[in-house]
């Protein structure tokens, strides 16, 4: 405090501004590599620094802490979107971050806090590039707009593959986030009702379901995620598309890959009563896909209930009255 009281001394919060200006500043891109430009320093910060013997320039030391931080901030970004990062390449990825920290600074202790809002971003440029592919005029966008979906097309990744990526990066942290709701031990009576018309399962707020066209399951935010170093390979096409559930358990975050026709089945199960949306699958059904169906059934019922995914029947929704006075949309 100063001698009057009045907060910090005026020398100190200059301090304070100019070192927070030079870590918040970007490193520059423009000679392939990420770095930063000592050149740019505030003079007078370069001044405070005090070097002992020996050691080095002030600058130097400034630039050693900037580059440091801002490599711990594109580490933590790239912890949080693994499958993203591998999808479009770490260096057009961290272009991505640059842009996303550049407006939204990290304001949290937490380093897992500055993912926030990029998956919004990346999602809406992705819009954007389908609109473009096909042929839709856009309004003029904002030039920071603009720069994520070029970064987006320079990296060549296919748009699909980022969307997948995306989404599942994200549905590993939502259910990272979720709490685990235990697991739900229907009685016979229950599993029975199931064919009621009116009985519709409650799903675990932890569970996402996702497609897979590209290998990217495998790369996880989570310990024991398979996570390269050095160059990394290419990511493979698989043959046909996969299915994988994400959720929370009592140990912890689950993935599991589930068959097609069932993530079908789940699918149905969020917009329709169990017994409907079962009549739906198996009527979209071949003939070696509806025996399938009716052989793995009751295996996949089991793996739901063990796994968390639902945790119970939800209420029937009220039906509206056909008399109502009450205008349209009684329920």
């Amino acid at each position: 405090m100063s001698p009057g009281g009045g907060g910090p001394p005026r020398w100190l919060r200059e301090l304070q501004r100019d070192f927070t200006a030079v870590l918040r500043a970007p490193l520059d891109a423009s000679t392939g590599v990420f770095r930063e430009r000592q050149e740019r320093y505030p003079a007078r910060l370069v001044a405070e620094l005090r070097s002992g013997p020996g050691g080095p320039v002030p600058a130097e030391r400034l630039a050693l802490y900037h580059r440091q931080y801002w490599m711990r901030l594109f580490t933590a970004l790239q912890t949080s979107f693994p499958r993203v990062s591998r999808a479009m390449g770490y260096w057009h990825f961290n272009h991505l971050a640059a842009l996303h920290l550049a407006a939204r600074p990290p304001r949290h202790f937490d380093l897992d806090e500055v993912a926030r809002g990029f998956a919004a971003r990346l999602d809406q440029a992705l819009q954007r590039l389908d609109e473009a592919r096909r042929g839709r005029e856009r309004p003029a966008r904002e030039h920071e707009e603009d720069e994520w979906s070029r970064r987006v097309e320079l990296s060549r990744a296919p748009l699909d593959m980022v969307r997948q990526a995306l989404h599942m990066d994200e549905a590993e942290r939502h259910a990272f986030e979720s709490p685990f709701e235990g697991l739900w031990r229907p009685t016979p009576e229950e599993l029975a009702g199931l064919a009621q018309p009116e009985a519709r399962l409650r799903f675990a707020v932890s569970c996402t379901l996702t497609y897979e066209d590209w290998d990217l399951a495998r790369f996880s935010r989570l310990a024991g995620g398979d996570l390269d170093e050095g160059a990394p390979e290419a990511i493979r096409r698989h043959p046909s598309t996969r299915t994988w559930v994400f959720a929370r358990s009592a140990a912890g975050t689950t993935k599991t890959s589930v068959d097609p026709l069932f993530a079908r089945l789940l699918e149905r199960c969020r917009e329709l009563p169990f017994g409907e949306a079962l009549a739906a699958v198996e009527r979209g059904c071949t003939a070696p896909e509806a025996a399938r169906l009716r052989a793995g059934l009751q295996g996949w019922i089991a793996l739901a209930l063990a796994s968390g995914w639902w945790t119970g029947l939800a209420e029937a929704e009220p039906r509206a009255q056909e008399d109502s006075n009450d205008g349209p949309g009684g329920a």
